[in-house]
């Protein structure tokens, strides 16, 4: 079995990425979220690049992915160039083993993507028809579409609800993932 580290901004964001990928992976990836104790700006911090590597080593990881929000739009690519280095820079660390999973906005994105699992549980009938990587604060969009619900969307929900969520349907309608599914399963083919 090939072993995946995963490295978020937090440990709900590394989860619900862990939950969503072994749909599709459990048979051949063992996902091992790293530095769980890192919280969205120490991404950048010398602690992690220095812990990084004995994490890394110790769990016998093939590979780390790297779940970073843009907090932008695609378009905006001096804040996209700023993410690409930031991933170079801490993947150099590991001799450049790892693959960024940037999340257009936030990662709330790729729940637009299966709206009607969000709707079920929610218990509501949003209609999202749009592009998710077009989406502006996806976050306070579902907060303000189950406002009213009995059960209102908080970002402690990520991790279950992606143990729902349909990882074929987000494929499909959410360019970033989709293009970062065909690099992991590049990297699952090389030795």
């Amino acid at each position: 079995m090939i072993r995946v580290g995963l490295v978020g901004e937090d440990p709900n964001d590394t989860a619900s990425i862990k939950h969503l990928l072994e749909k599709k992976y459990s048979n051949k990836v063992k996902f091992l979220p790293l530095a769980r104790r890192i919280r969205g700006d120490q991404l950048e911090s010398a602690k992690l690049r220095k812990s990084l590597p004995i994490e890394f080593t110790e769990n016998k990881c093939s590979f780390v992915i790297y779940i970073r929000d843009l907090d932008a739009f695609e378009s905006q690519s001096a804040k996209v160039q700023e993410r690409k280095r930031w991933f170079k820079s801490l993947d150099s660390v590991i001799n450049n083993k790892g693959i960024l999973l940037l999340n257009i906005w936030e990662l709330e994105a790729l729940i637009l993507g299966d709206i009607d699992t969000f709707n079920s549980i929610y218990k509501i009938n949003h209609k999202f028809s749009s592009n998710p990587m077009l989406q502006d604060k996806p976050k306070e969009l579902l907060k303000r579409i189950t406002s009213h619900t009995n059960k209102q969307y908080k970002e402690a929900h990520c991790p279950e609800l992606f143990k729902l969520l349909d990882i074929d349907k987000i494929e499909k309608s959410c360019l970033c993932f989709k293009n970062f599914i065909a690099d992991f399963e590049k990297k699952l083919k090389k030795p």
